[in-house]
């Protein structure tokens, strides 16, 4: 018998264990040991590691990632063996580095190393001033073998004694580019092309980009232009400077010189952040209290422009600074010396938004290190930053250190998406999947702003208070919660049909918290229910009260605890937390802004701070309330006033305010409620509500989504379907009805 289409005889369901919960419908993957999990984001958390010592005494440190082998490489002067010339392997292995055997690769005095990858050759490039020979400028290509690396013979590219010396690799041309301050030619700014052939290096004729005393020369290449850009300091005007070159064989010509600021500026760094396509230069401000300021170039044709320069550290004399851009979080890290902390190893990560940076918050990751001779580089492999610097602090040691962004871990690749959960199952028992060919049902999508329709159910709470302020529910939905300003209450309701408004009842219980504040705002639990805060507009205060029967309003008492918000806003109208706790989000209405907090102890209020993060949302309208999808990747705000009700937002790194940005999608709420005050939703986002004052009701919405017949759909990384490829682009399957799909159909 011939069959057309499908042989049904082929199995398309697999009895697979599961390692974590899953849910019918969720996308899966197969993990390394044959187990599967549900497609998910997980929250990695900023993290430095303990600072390692790879010599006893060095300086002049230069850094290099090999992505061939995975490998950092340092080179650097080891002032206990004769101050020769010496590189050292190190391996990333969570947020430690782990170091082989020292080889030296000049015997004499060596200075000014500098270190790049040759990824056409993969071979290190280590330039370096051999007082060896006259000082003058000599480059020499190592070979990364394990943990070792072995040399081959030195080459010089500039025959006068050389300083300042920075190198990078131009992947456009497959060429080496040392920039390097001439003193033998009246300390100009000279660069030099060189090339790699096996285990030796040539170059080209210098060229003068700068006639005039030249220091910290910081070269990056911009791979979106295909310009290699100079940072440096321009002795002749003090300016910090940028000038963009173009590579052809081995020269290299420049276009004019830009002043980064005009003002006097030192210890000069550069990186190209190969998510936006710009050149970060960060550098001392001399004429702002030396602090550590950092701007945003934008490279066209063969000139350079920079945006206005933002400050990052303001304690003061900030020196020694090492720029690195983290392509895989999106993200530039500055190290440096922060003076004004006690000369304490600082580093601060940026995020680039246009021609503009802004800063997370300093971390010190070596309270009395007093670095110097920093040096910098981002390990693919690992998605770490390791930064290289002389411990003053600890006999001049060689010292290496490895940071770890805040971000988003994926375990979604282009190969081990394999089908659907037919049916849910616990961690660790047998899960019925979905596979090729099967029909799989797949539930519908919540959080679809984008598609969101009224129920036509409302609920009003008049009764109990006419000026509703804040809306929030119990885990389970069987509960709902109003905080009030005319009683300062907040009042509970039962839900006999949990998330469905139409079946709610009053409890006649209540909670009154006038005596810390007669203007509530806004009401939030935390995740069992044993905790309750309220955002207070009279006392500009966030509270916290204990609850010893979670979600039982009639055993809540306040805990004397609360949090001072003025200085960030007069006029808090919600509370929101991430969710362990260890992030809250204050919305107010005074500068149209979220705040964002951080707990030490999560959902401990006495253990907030503010961690100088805002977002404005005066361009949609004043926030009145605001929700988070359960992955922290997108959130919700309701606007007070307006034809914009909810809006929607993304975040690129899960509850980072600092990543948001508006999606520019939006629902209107206003045939319902022309004055809102508070926006929640159900669990899985299929519904949300929003209160107002103007009829002093609840309204519930549906925010669902389903799947579109003969549509094709993509797995999203956060696990969700979507019409256009996420990355990896990874086919989920063709839809032959609202809530069907052909596994990869």
């Amino acid at each position: 018998m011939r069959i057309i289409g499908n042989d049904p005889s082929t199995p398309r369901q697999a009895q697979i264990v599961a390692s974590g919960t899953l849910s019918t419908g969720d996308a899966v993957v197969v993990n390394a040991d044959g187990t599967v999990s549900v497609v998910e984001e997980t929250d990695v958390t900023q993290a430095v590691g303990t600072p390692v010592a790879y010599t006893g005494n060095s300086t002049d440190n230069g850094a290099a990632y090999d992505s061939s082998n995975n490998k950092v490489v340092i080179a650097y002067k080891d002032t206990g063996n004769s101050s020769y010339g010496t590189a050292i392997v190190g391996t990333v292995s969570g947020n430690s580095i782990s170091f082989g055997t020292a080889v030296v690769f000049n015997s004499a005095f060596t200075t000014e190393c500098s270190a790049t990858f040759d990824n056409a050759a993969d071979k290190i490039v280590i330039a370096y001033r051999d007082h060896g020979n006259s000082n003058q400028g000599t480059a020499i290509v190592g070979t990364v073998s394990g943990t070792s690396i072995s040399f081959g013979s030195e080459s010089v590219f500039e025959t006068g004694r050389t300083e300042q010396i920075g190198a990078t690799f131009d992947t456009a041309s497959g060429k080496v580019v040392v920039a390097y301050t001439d003193v033998g030619n009246s300390d100009y700014g000279t660069a030099v092309v060189g090339t790699v052939s096996g285990t030796s290096i040539s170059f080209g004729s210098p060229v003068v980009f700068e006639s005039a005393y030249t220091l910290y020369s910081s070269p990056v290449f911009d791979s979106s232009n295909d310009k290699i850009v100079i940072a440096y300091h321009d002795g002749g005007s003090t300016y910090p400077t940028a000038i963009v070159g173009t590579v052809s064989g081995t020269s290299i010509s420049f276009g004019t010189a830009t002043a980064v600021q005009n003002i006097n500026g030192n210890f000069v760094s550069a990186a190209f952040d190969s998510n936006s396509n710009k050149v970060v230069v960060a550098y001392r401000n001399e004429n702002n209290s030396n602090y550590g300021t950092a701007a945003v170039g934008t490279v066209s044709g063969t000139s350079i422009s920079f945006g206005t320069p933002v400050v990052f550290a303001s304690n003061g004399n900030t020196i020694e600074t090492a720029s690195v851009f983290d392509s895989i979080n999106n993200k530039v890290v500055i190290e440096y010396s922060d003076a004004g902390n006690s000369d304490a190893a600082t580093l601060i990560v940026g995020t680039v938004s246009g021609t503009s940076i802004s800063f997370g918050t300093p971390v010190v990751f070596d309270a009395d290190g007093d670095p110097e001779a920093s040096a910098g580089v981002f390990d693919t492999n690992s998605g770490k930053v390791v930064f290289a610097y002389r411990d003053n602090s600890n006999s001049s040691s060689g010292t290496a250190v490895v940071f770890q962004n805040a971000s988003t871990a994926i375990n979604l690749t282009s190969e081990n998406y394999i089908g659907t959960a037919a049916t849910g199952a616990p961690s660790g028992t047998g899960a019925k999947i979905n596979l090729k060919g099967a029909v799989a049902d797949v539930p519908a999508r919540g959080f679809n702003v984008a598609g969101a329709s009224f129920d036509s159910v409302s609920f009003s709470v008049a009764s109990q208070d006419t000026n509703p302020n804040g809306i929030t529910f119990s885990n389970s939905g069987t509960k709902m919660y109003i905080v009030g300003t005319t009683g300062d209450s907040v009042y509970q309701y039962t839900l006999s049909t949990a998330f469905d408004l139409s079946t709610a009842s009053y409890d006649s219980v209540s909670f009154s918290v006038a005596s810390q504040d007669l203007t509530p705002n806004g009401v939030a639990f935390n995740n069992d229910g044993t905790k309750m805060y309220i955002a207070g507009d009279g006392n500009n205060q966030i509270y916290q009260y204990s609850l010893s029967t979670g979600f039982d309003l009639s055993t809540a008492s306040y805990d004397s605890v609360s949090l001072d918000i003025s200085a960030q806003d007069s006029a808090p109208n919600s509370v929101a937390f991430n969710t362990d706790g260890t992030k809250m989000y204050l919305s107010g209405a005074s500068n149209d802004n979220i705040y964002q907090y951080t707990l030490s102890t999560g959902f401990d209020l006495s253990t907030a701070s503010y961690d100088s993060v805002s977002f404005n949302t005066t361009s949609q309208g004043q926030p009145k309330s605001l929700i988070f999808n359960g992955a922290g990747t997108k959130m919700y705000i309701l606007m007070a006033y307006g034809a914009t009700g909810v809006a929607q937002y993304s975040l690129s790194t899960a509850f980072d305010l600092s990543t948001a940005s508006y999606d520019s999608v939006s629902f209107g709420v206003s045939s319902q409620e022309t004055e809102r005050t508070g926006l929640a939703a159900n669990s899985d986002g299929t519904k949300m509500y929003v209160v107002g004052v103007t009829n002093d009701s609840v309204h519930q919405y549906s925010t669902s989504a389903s799947l579109t017949a003969g549509q094709s759909y993509y797995v999203q990384t956060d696990g969700t379907l979507g019409t256009t490829p996420a990355d990896p682009s990874v086919f989920a399957g063709t839809a032959v009805a609202a809530n069907k799909l052909i596994v990869k159909g």
